[in-house]
């Protein structure tokens, strides 16, 4: 994975046994390869960049995405020929939601052929250009991954604060585990915070490390409420979706002037706090009903300004990290769900959710490459 807070790959190497949805998932390694400053620069650069450019980067994320998976594999103790198959969700660097019967578009980078070419291995890509193709946004595909590993028991949900945040809620159901799975993105996860700072601190700043700034800082209460005025995501109803396009540049563009009069601490606590009243808004106004715990992952996990936000907001619901509750570390869990959508699609076994994505129809998931 290589997801919207452009920070470098996240590989997992995982041993998956049974038949979706009843499946077991061990996580037998993780490695994280960073962007160099230069990656970055080009990754960040992507929404305006040229046609050449984007032909470029797909080819040069595949082989970033080939050599983290293969230091995954690696760590396991194994060789790729042990591999059943090789999963990834790409970059995702443009994310159109449909809207007024209008077809939306994702478009991820990382050539999945070229991944096949270094790894030898078999490599499912573009997984969610299906579920798009049936009329869905084709996020979030996380869903289908959650539900197999909250279970179904008493009502959960699972929160990854990537750079967007997204969230899926379960609810028990002796005989149909995916019957009620209810998931959408909430709003920005880490976007904003890190824009804003690397900005307001011309480079040197990437993220806010453990919240620490935000826990220094006061959220400026009346910016909020002006943030979300203008912003009308928090308000729609699910199957919902967004990206970079509504929280990347155009969102620091114009509240530059005020967040720039803010402290580098009171910015960092707004914009963490804007991100929990998203999550906030989201568990409030659209989960079938209030889940006993909220199982936590992402780099956002580690943010205890983002967590105590959340824990002070939704108590009496419990906020865990997926470390505690699952024994999936926190930067690995999303990489686990892709892993469960492409053991579902090796069996045949439709992963995309319509009542989550809003597709017409269950999809089997992922475009094949063959390796050796």
């Amino acid at each position: 994975m290589s997801g919207t807070s452009a920070d470098g790959v996240d590989a997992v190497a995982t041993r998956i046994d049974g038949r979706a949805p009843a499946l077991r998932v061990e996580v037998l390694a993780h490695e994280h390869v960073p962007f160099t400053r230069d990656e970055r620069a080009r990754v960040l650069a992507l929404p305006d960049a040229t046609v050449s450019e984007l032909a470029l980067m797909h080819v040069a994320l595949g082989e970033w995405l080939a050599t983290a998976a293969l230091r995954a594999i690696h760590a396991a103790g194994l060789e790729p020929s042990a591999v059943t198959a090789i999963a990834t969700g790409g970059l995702t660097v443009v994310h159109i939601p449909p809207a007024d019967g209008e077809a939306g578009a994702t478009l991820a980078l990382g050539d999945g052929d070229v991944i096949a070419e270094r790894t030898r291995c078999d490599v499912l890509s573009d997984i969610r250009a299906r579920d798009r193709a049936a009329g869905g946004h084709g996020a979030p595909l996380v869903p289908f991954a959650d539900a197999v590993l909250l279970g179904n028991d008493r009502p959960r949900a699972a929160l990854n604060i990537g750079g967007i945040a997204n969230v899926t809620f379960t609810t028990p159901a002796a005989n149909a585990p995916l019957a009620d799975v209810r998931a959408f993105d909430t709003g920005p996860g880490n976007m904003v915070l890190d824009a804003a700072l690397a900005w307001r601190s011309d480079g040197s700043l990437q993220f806010d490390e453990g919240g620490a700034l935000g826990l220094r800082g006061r959220a400026d209460e009346a910016l909020l409420d002006r943030f979300e005025e203008g912003d009308g995501f928090f308000a729609q109803r699910p199957p919902k979706s967004t990206g970079r396009e509504r929280y990347g540049a155009a969102f620091l563009e114009r509240h530059r002037a005020a967040l720039g009069a803010l402290s580098l601490e009171d910015m960092a606590a707004t914009l963490a706090a804007y991100t929990v009243r998203g999550i906030v808004r989201g568990t409030v106004d659209h989960a079938p009903r209030a889940p006993d715990d909220l199982v936590v992952s992402g780099g956002g996990a580690f943010n205890a300004c983002l967590i105590g936000g959340l824990r002070r907001a939704l108590h009496p619901i419990r906020v865990v990290t997926s470390d505690e509750a699952l024994g999936i570390p926190v930067l690995a869990k999303e990489c686990v769900a892709f892993a469960i959508l492409a053991a579902a699609t090796c069996d045949g076994v439709p992963s995309g959710l319509p009542s989550v994505t809003g597709a017409r129809r269950a999809t089997v998931l992922g475009k094949l490459s063959r390796g050796a």
